[in-house]
């Protein structure tokens, strides 16, 4: 787990070139917005987005994370939304590097993601 945490600190840090270097460099992101599903493909993709939402919101906090085989399930919520929804993000690792991060709307669609992959 240390590789995300190193995500987590260096993009609350909006240092950018160590938020890079722990993601491979086809990796990919998927999440929901407010226009429907939004798509990065390329760790250079995944950093522009994050670099473009920095500093428009306070960071989202990380209520909790464990690992659940061989990716770590993190518990997600935004405090400028004034509320308890939180969202759940799905960060699979392999050698070391984050591949994939998948946001899910709750638990168990996430774990549910999780099972197929498996499969």
């Amino acid at each position: 787990m240390p590789v995300v945490e190193t995500w987590d600190r260096s993009l609350r840090a909006a240092d950018w070139q160590a938020a890079r270097s722990v993601l491979t460099d086809d990796a990919t992101y998927i999440t929901q917005s407010e226009l429907g599903m939004l798509s990065c493909t390329g760790a250079d993709q995944i950093i522009d987005l994050m670099r473009s939402w920095k500093g428009k919101l306070p960071d989202v906090q990380v209520v909790e994370w464990g690992p659940v085989g061989s990716r770590v399930l993190a518990r997600l919520r935004q405090p400028a939304w004034g509320n308890d929804d939180d969202w759940y993000q799905v960060l699979t690792v392999e050698d070391g590097l984050i591949r994939r991060i998948d946001d899910h709307p709750d638990r168990e669609t996430a774990l549910a993601a999780i099972s197929s992959d498996a499969d």
